[in-house]
């Protein structure tokens, strides 16, 4: 219940949450309708914090809600399936690529790890009795866009976003980014 509360109280009300029926772990997706923004819906998994892969997780992602609730449920979950089975510890600036998309509204196959910056920074960590849970936002991107981070690192592409002062990271259609 404490995850929950410090997910409610930065992030805002969960509207409904997703449990996919064929999951092999306990990560149910929680989903935040119009938040942080109008028109925009943010997900965060719930119980994968009962999980270590070299920290506890829950994971958050924001993105227009006129992209599949059901499908983006499903790749989290498949994600967070996939970051246990395979013991992934990520970190801030981390990218994880893979060779399909994430859904079949989008190109992008990549994902980048940063702090959850949407949100108040108090979100980013929850200091339990037992452990400390950390909340990575998860900024999808394209192929071309993770080789760009892995090549001139992490802290060149947060440095074009605040620059340029983009602001459609949501958008899983968005052109892609090229600094």
């Amino acid at each position: 219940m404490k995850i929950v509360k410090h997910l409610e109280k930065y992030i805002g009300e969960i509207s409904n949450a997703i449990n996919i029926t064929d999951k092999r772990y306990e990560v149910t997706i929680s989903v935040y309708e119009n938040i942080p923004f109008e028109e925009l819906r943010t997900y965060s998994t719930l119980g994968l914090n009962r999980y270590f892969v070299g920290y506890y997780f829950e994971f958050i992602l924001v993105c227009e809600n006129k992209f599949s609730k059901d499908e983006i449920a499903s790749f989290l979950t498949s994600f967070s399936e996939y970051v246990i089975e395979q013991n992934i510890n990520v970190q801030r600036g981390d990218v994880i690529s893979f060779d399909f998309t994430m859904t079949s509204e989008t190109k992008m196959n990549s994902l980048y790890f940063t702090l959850p910056f949407y949100f108040d920074e108090h979100l980013q960590q929850l200091d339990l009795e037992d452990r400390s849970v950390i909340f990575p936002l998860i900024i999808p991107v394209y192929n071309e866009e993770a080789q760009l981070i892995k090549e001139k690192g992490w802290n060149s592409f947060e440095e074009f976003l605040e620059e340029n002062e983009i602001d459609n990271l949501w958008d899983l259609n968005r052109e892609v980014y090229v600094w």
